[in-house]
């Protein structure tokens, strides 16, 4: 028979589990390209040539990415779990909104793995279809911020940022949290107001698409930051829960 207790152990070792694996892809992904030498400033040419002689890497390194993207869905869902005793509605929302950044990464990562790779020897060989396959590699750059690929991965993230600012101050104000989930709580909110705040000077122009790269890798810091101090809660709250079985 399943308790709430043993549940609550459950899902919070997966969600420890999830932190370590998503650890562990961060640092497999910094062994594996994920776009030709240049990237953002990389000529279309040049990305074709290395497509179809790095291939096998560049599929490799978005492997990675959907393994990672899954982890951080599992912890967040757990984390949405956190809330849900007191706050059930804006958990059950919080994790919809977690599924919909799952799809969202979900689809870019598989074309990189499946179509991208495809596309690149279609025209580096001039098979049939190559025009086409040459004017789709053009929509599907994986580094330009506003290409048809990453709107898919801003999609995503801003999904977590709608996630981190509806969670951020419930898991805060958890009397009996300790300071590790604190730290959670206040490096989501961080990112879920950030996040808005990049979202917002792209659309008034005050930040350009070429430094949307800092942004993120800030925005990533801190979703780290957040989950490194929730794998602390998770784990002493997994043993709590397990004697309480």
């Amino acid at each position: 028979m399943i308790t709430k207790p043993s549940l609550d152990s459950q899902i919070y070792t997966v969600g420890f589990w999830a932190i370590i694996a998503s650890i562990t892809m961060a640092v497999l992904s910094g062994f594996f390209p994920l776009d030709a030498p240049g990237g953002y400033s990389a000529s279309h040419a040049d990305r074709i040539a290395w497509l179809s002689t790095n291939g096998g890497a560049f599929i490799t390194a978005w492997v990675i990415q959907i393994v990672w993207m899954t982890a951080w869905t599992l912890t967040l869902f757990a984390l949405a779990w956190k809330v849900a005793d007191d706050r059930p509605l804006r958990a059950l929302i919080a994790a919809m909104l977690v599924l919909v950044s799952f799809v969202a990464f979900i689809i870019p990562k598989f074309i990189a793995v499946w179509t991208i790779p495809v596309l690149a020897s279609t025209v580096s060989a001039g098979a049939v279809g190559a025009e086409m396959a040459d004017s789709l590699l053009l929509l599907l750059n994986v580094s330009i911020p506003f290409s048809l690929y990453t709107s898919f991965d801003y999609l995503g993230f801003w999904m977590y940022g709608i996630f981190s600012v509806l969670i951020a101050r419930p898991l805060y104000l958890q009397a009996q949290q300790p300071v590790s989930m604190k730290i959670a709580a206040v490096s989501l909110g961080s990112f879920g107001v950030s996040f808005h705040g990049m979202m917002l000077g792209i659309f008034t122009n005050h930040i350009s698409p070429q430094d949307l790269e800092v942004f993120v890798g800030v925005s990533f810091l801190l979703i780290f930051i957040a989950f490194i101090a929730a794998a602390f809660n998770f784990k002493s709250t997994k043993s709590t829960s397990e004697s309480i079985a």
